[in-house]
């Protein structure tokens, strides 16, 4: 009863938002593709009504208040930098470089956080416990960051990121079954709800999109899941679509600088290589879920 309230309540508030925050619109970059330039104007900022979720789950227990904690910050963090982009009537948000230490700075508080859940930071060498607390927080640095910025990355086609992160949500759902974790299955439950009603306004042709506000959101919750379930590399083998995003990005750019403005890929990230290469949105879409599911698959038998 309480998960079809949600359900017609997070159906409520999206069409709510659709109809009151017609201005907050999304604007497209100039260099971008011919096709994404009539997404100028498109309501943006959607990820606005599944960041105020995990609030609810503040002081249930340790851990579920820790990523609450986290993934709000960065939901924020986005929220700025898209309410920056409307009011400044282009794509340029906040600085990426301040951006990037803002980050930082969260996922160091996030560290914080960590440290008093009781989480075990010890390992034991040659019968020695040895505290490795600070890898740990290196760790979380590196994951979050480097997480936040990749489902960022790909949140470029309607119902895209979206799409990918319902079926990955199932994957980490079965992982905190297995481990017992029903605090965290709850709170996963309860934002792939709403996650769900935002993908049906954001799948192809898209009425709203997540804007950073629901990228970076995204990207925190599953790095957090990824510490807190300790299932690091299963979550890399899930994320592999995104991870696949980032590299793409960092090869075209590489490239492109050793050749004097060469290119390997017509446009990066991967997704818009496809669609300059005639592939259509929804065709992208079903790409690339049908490799995350494999994905999810994959992780749930060998775990």
């Amino acid at each position: 009863m309480r998960l079809l309230i949600l359900s017609l309540l997070s159906v409520f508030l999206y069409s709510l938002y659709i109809r009151i925050f017609k201005r907050a619109k999304q604007y497209e970059r100039e260099e971008g593709l011919e096709s994404h330039k009539r997404k100028s104007g498109t309501i943006t900022m959607g990820g606005i009504i599944f960041i105020m979720l995990p609030l609810f789950f503040i002081f249930y227990d340790s851990k579920t208040t820790s990523i609450a904690i986290t993934i709000f910050l960065y939901g924020l963090l986005g929220f700025v930098d898209d309410l920056l982009i409307i009011i400044k009537k282009n794509n340029k948000g906040i600085h990426p470089s301040l951006k990037l230490f803002i980050q930082v700075i969260i996922a160091a508080i996030s560290f914080l956080f960590f440290l008093n859940t009781g989480m075990k930071t010890q390992i034991t060498i040659f019968n020695h416990q040895i505290d490795i607390k600070w890898i740990y927080g290196m760790m979380m640095l590196f994951v979050l960051t480097s997480s936040t910025n990749a489902f960022n990355l790909t949140d470029g086609v309607d119902g895209l990121c979206s799409g990918l992160a319902l079926i990955m949500s199932l994957g980490f759902l079965y992982i905190a079954y297995k481990k017992g974790e029903y605090s965290i299955m709850s709170m996963i439950i309860v934002i792939m709800i709403p996650l769900f009603v935002f993908w049906c306004f954001n799948y192809p042709k898209a009425f709203l999109f997540m804007g950073d506000t629901g990228s970076l959101y995204l990207g925190a919750f599953y790095a957090m899941l990824a510490v807190y379930l300790d299932c690091l590399f299963l979550f890399i083998i899930m994320a592999a679509l995104f991870v696949f995003e980032v590299i793409s990005v960092i090869i075209q750019v590489f490239y492109f600088k050793r050749t004097n403005g060469k290119r390997i890929f017509k446009m990066t990230p991967f997704h818009h290589h496809l669609e300059a290469s005639g592939f259509k949105e929804i065709s992208v879409d079903l790409i690339f879920y049908l490799i995350q599911i494999i994905l999810v698959i994959f992780v749930i038998i060998i775990y």
